[in-house]
């Protein structure tokens, strides 16, 4: 049965150094098309581990400004060169978020001259990079994978966005990086699978000389909570929950599981894995070798 729409976390987690977890990279594909969201520590790594490569990605999206979220651009860049890559780069985000990757490729602009001129690989546009700003509405140019971006709260880091990804009548929606906000419960109803970040507050204790009670409120204050997320997929009558972004990224998964049960959601249950791949709309999910129906 070939697969419609497909999702693979290839990083879930945090900017908390994780081995488990890498930092927060998604992709998404549907008829050919292959969409990278966000580019965490690690992503050209788990992008071979997941079976792929940066070569053959058609656009990457950048969620919003946070380090944790655009950290290896560069090294995606030069990765994917060496793999063959071919054809310039498609990098879409918002301006805060583009002004940092601009500032990277800036930053290494003599040691890719270095690079070009020595090592005479065949094509040198795989280095090439076209920016373009993020903004609300359909991203266009995606074949048979439709993307729309809808603003999200997560300030004092503004704009960000959330994502509707859908292909053939199926459709997930991902939630970024936010508070509980209209445009996330607006964007969730009835969808197929509901893709959410989540802020575990019973997992972060005040620590002394890494935390204080005002981090952790700080921090909690732009993130969800089990019980907002669990709340918020029961009310959008989602047809599948998956999480992602976990805030320790060394929860117990076993404790998350039963507090967003107790936020009142009773539908299919997913707490992401790196490498783990959902498909639509076979409701297949792929790990480690396993294949399960959610």
């Amino acid at each position: 049965m070939a697969t419609d729409l497909a999702f693979t976390f290839l990083g879930t987690g945090a900017p908390p150094v994780s081995l488990r977890r890498a930092g927060p990279a998604h992709l998404v594909e549907a008829g050919g098309v292959k969409v990278l969201v966000d580019c965490g520590s690690g992503v050209s790594q788990r992008l071979v581990a997941a079976g792929h490569a940066g070569a053959q990605i058609d656009a990457l999206i950048v969620t919003h400004e946070h380090s944790d979220h655009l950290v290896d651009f560069y090294q995606l860049v030069v990765s994917s060169w060496h793999q063959g890559r071919s054809r310039p780069w498609r990098v879409l985000a918002p301006q805060p978020a583009l002004a940092n990757m601009r500032g990277q490729y800036e930053a290494f602009a003599r040691e890719r001259a270095l690079r070009i001129a020595f090592e005479k690989r065949p094509d040198a546009t795989g280095l090439e990079v076209v920016f373009e700003e993020l903004r609300e509405g359909p991203v266009a140019g995606l074949g048979a994978l439709v993307v729309e971006a809808f603003l999200v709260d997560h300030k004092p880091v503004e704009p960000a966005f959330g994502l509707k990804l859908s292909a053939e009548g199926n459709n997930i929606v991902f939630s970024g990086d936010t508070r509980l906000t209209p445009s996330l419960k607006q964007a969730a109803q009835g969808c197929d699978l509901l893709i959410c970040e989540v802020f575990i507050d019973s997992q972060m204790p005040v620590a002394a000389g890494v935390r204080s009670a005002e981090t952790v409120a700080s921090v909690q204050s732009y993130h969800m909570t089990p019980a907002v997320v669990g709340g918020l997929a029961e009310r959008a009558g989602v047809k599948a929950l998956a999480l992602t972004h976990l805030v320790p990224p060394g929860a117990d998964t076993a404790a998350l599981f039963s507090e967003i049960r107790a936020g009142g959601y009773a539908g299919p249950l997913i707490v992401g894995e790196d490498l783990m791949r959902l498909e639509l709309p076979a409701r297949l999910l792929r790990w480690n070798g396993a294949a399960l129906g959610f």
